[in-house]
């Protein structure tokens, strides 16, 4: 099976291009996102009827809510209350803009979720590294919501080179991001780029450690198939995969009478297999297989390359949602394997 990359998670159809502009506001003025959003009142509707005819009708303001809008369309972006203070996309990100340059980090795309409720801006840092030949990019992504959903975030994102995988970072448990709050301090609270750098810098250094111990950590094959089916499957499927006596190479071989005994079902079973299939055929995967970081980069690449969700889905769903924390823990699990 052949297979593609599919690139880096945050460039996608309708994501721009910035890695030309010097500053934050040409970022957010190149990727049209340098609109102004404010907030104003909410006001319900409370119908008068009769028989299905409308006598009148009130429309009581709601206190405490607030709607959140794009000046330049009227569209609406969410509700927040009263204390939100809109953090504006071409204000958000200037503390950065001292950080960009030659030999520093460099900016590298920008763009938007749905009608702006939520913009974003990557960076590329200096702070490549290999682990043998395999060449791992750091990044950082920048994000700035408007509908109450999340204050501005700055993300750690480590991707391999050869094959696009967003390794996610796993470092003792410690969050690989850092945010901040829609209220009227968050513009003094976000300009604090030289501790971002050191942040970031700190976790890259522990984050490789990591990655070079699984470099080293040699894995037999049947132990790669035991790993990845025992990180799929739930604890009560393999206590009862167990409990019938049957085996993860009874789930991998698909019999029918291990799966129904467990109540494995078959897509989780093709699951499996797909991962396998990938983590011994997958682009790159050739060089490092029998290691635990071929094993690691089976899971990250097929979740990267393979697994059916593109766009901004494909973006939210490796950096923030469910496939960011199987990576994680997947990491985490190794380390302890």
């Amino acid at each position: 099976m052949s297979y593609s990359v599919k690139g880096r998670p945050f460039l996608f159809k309708g994501v721009t291009d910035v890695y030309d502009c010097e500053t934050s506001i040409d970022v957010m003025r190149k990727a049209n996102l340098d609109f102004i959003v404010d907030k104003c009142e909410i006001q319900g509707v409370i119908k008068n009827e009769h028989n299905g005819i409308t006598l009148g009708c009130k429309t009581p303001t709601i206190k405490g809510y607030y709607a959140t809008y794009r000046r330049d369309l009227d569209i609406p972006l969410g509700i927040v209350k009263e204390k939100y203070t809109p953090v504006q996309n071409i204000e958000a990100f200037t503390f950065f803009d001292n950080a960009i340059g030659k030999n520093k980090a460099i900016w590298d795309t920008a763009g938007c979720f749905g009608n702006g409720e939520t913009i974003f801006v990557s960076a590329k840092l200096p702070d490549t590294f290999k682990i043998g030949a395999d060449g791992v990019d750091n990044y950082l992504v920048f994000t700035n919501s408007h509908d109450g959903s999340s204050g501005v975030k700055i993300m750690i994102t480590p991707i391999r080179i050869i094959c696009q995988n967003v390794l996610n970072t796993a470092v003792r448990n410690s969050s690989n991001y850092v945010s901040f709050r829609h209220t009227k301090s968050v513009h003094q609270n976000i300009d604090i780029a030289d501790e971002i750098l050191g942040l970031s810098h700190t976790k890259i250094v522990e984050f490789k450690e990591i990655c070079e111990y699984l470099g080293k950590k040699t894995i037999t094959w049947e132990e790669q198939n035991k790993v990845i089916s025992d990180f799929v499957l739930s604890t009560e499927e393999k206590n009862k995969l167990k409990q019938g006596g049957y085996t993860y190479r009874d789930v991998i071989n698909r019999r029918w009478n291990a799966l129904e005994c467990a109540e494995i079902s078959t897509r989780k079973a093709n699951l499996i297999n797909d991962i396998i299939l990938y983590t011994n055929n997958g682009i790159g995967q050739k060089e490092i297989l029998g290691t635990a970081w071929g094993t690691l980069n089976g899971l990250t690449g097929y979740y990267s390359n393979v697994a059916n969700i593109n766009g901004e889905d494909r973006m939210k769903s490796l950096l923030y949602g469910d496939r960011a924390n199987k990576i994680k823990q997947f990491t985490e699990y190794l380390i302890a394997a």
